[in-house]
């Protein structure tokens, strides 16, 4: 007797480096875990992922199991407070809403979501059922075992993109002539500086990028601050590497002329 892969569940997100999501916790409901004894099935928990295993003793087992119509019922709790931190998601009532995924038809090749990666498609109301309060996942996933089950499956979060505000607070950066915040790629752009006075009645000066940056657990650009048309016309470089936002704090940058609708991360520079 031994057991083969029916299917596995690879948790995704493009914030992290490795790009694998660790901090799901996955719950086997009893409805679910009965039937998996009924159907000889095991299941696996990995670091960034589920599998399912089912007996082989049977050479025609996989098939048959395909022909039941069953479904399985996973709920995922999450164990990182700062996910809405960096995920790109649209989740306005995250108290009384879950995720909701699964393999029908519709979704995207080796996705349970309808796109490339999770959006408000998945957003769902949570209801309690039969009136017990009860606690709510963070998400859920309804698996159908059908013929056309494939033997991999993601579930992939974006990265949370923001506006990226660099503040000038020492007296040595203040006494820059011409100072500029550039991107080493020559893709992302920032405009300022432009003079601001903070909460506290400090002044200083602040650069606000033009294109929202996607947050990420290691640094997609290398922005550095400079003071221009130093000897000769060229920049002089003041600080070769900038800091990436404290993915603890989103603001909406009380900034005078930018949108407070928007995200914004404030990193202040001494």
């Amino acid at each position: 007797m031994g057991f083969d892969l029916l299917t596995e569940i690879y948790f995704r997100h493009r914030f992290f480096a490795d790009n694998c999501l660790r901090d799901i916790r996955v719950l086997v409901p009893q409805q679910t875990a009965t039937d998996m004894r009924r159907y000889g099935l095991l299941f696996r928990r990995l670091p960034d992922r589920f599998v399912l295993l089912y007996d082989n003793s049977d050479t025609d087992q996989r098939e048959q199991l395909l022909r039941e119509d069953l479904a399985l019922v996973f709920d995922l709790q999450l164990q990182d407070n700062l996910f809405y931190n960096y995920t790109g998601l649209q989740q306005s009532d995250i108290p009384n809403s879950i995720l909701l995924f699964g393999n029908e038809d519709g979704h995207a090749a080796g996705k349970l979501h309808k796109d490339d990666v999770v959006t408000a498609s998945e957003v769902a109301p949570f209801e309690h059922q039969g009136g017990i309060v009860s606690a709510r996942p963070f998400a859920r996933i309804i698996l159908s075992l059908t013929p056309g089950l494939s033997d991999r499956y993601e579930i992939s979060f974006a990265a949370r993109t923001t506006r990226w505000c660099y503040f000038l607070m020492s007296a040595n950066l203040a006494a820059l002539s011409e100072p500029a915040i550039i991107d080493t790629n020559n893709k992302v752009h920032f405009k300022g500086p432009q003079a601001v006075t903070l909460p506290d009645g400090t002044n200083a000066s602040v650069f606000v990028s033009e294109e929202a940056v996607a947050l990420a657990q290691r640094p997609l650009h290398t922005f550095q601050l400079v003071e221009a048309g130093g000897i000769g016309g060229l920049n002089r470089t003041i600080i070769s590497a900038l800091p990436s936002p404290d993915i603890k704090t989103v603001s909406a940058a009380g900034i005078p002329g930018y949108d407070r609708t928007q995200a914004y991360s404030e990193i202040f520079l001494y």
